[in-house]
């Protein structure tokens, strides 16, 4: 439940930056949504993290499962380093 209102709300904002509704007239705006979207790709790496292991819990045997577990994992990382690479954004912001 939690994770379909989360991607809803990331819907809305796709949306909106799209039809322009969206926008970033300060540069204070652009450091907050930075702020934001950097929670944002922690939580979903934190989350497919915790997935991926109860997944492993769960036993499933077959290539199947290891590479659904392979992917998992691979999300998990991109997100550790989107969510890196939006704090060093944020650092370098005046």
């Amino acid at each position: 439940m939690h994770a379909r209102t989360a991607a809803d709300a990331l819907a809305r904002l796709v949306r909106d930056v799209r039809t322009g509704r969206a926008r970033w007239t300060h540069p204070e705006h652009v450091r907050q949504s930075t702020d934001e979207l950097t929670r944002a790709a922690e939580a979903i790496a934190t989350v497919v993290g915790e997935m991926t292991a109860a997944l492993a819990l769960l036993g499933q045997p077959g290539p199947h499962a290891q590479q659904t577990n392979a992917a998992l994992h691979q999300a998990a990382q991109g997100a550790t380093v989107a969510a890196a690479q939006l704090r060093q954004a944020r650092r370098t912001m005046h």
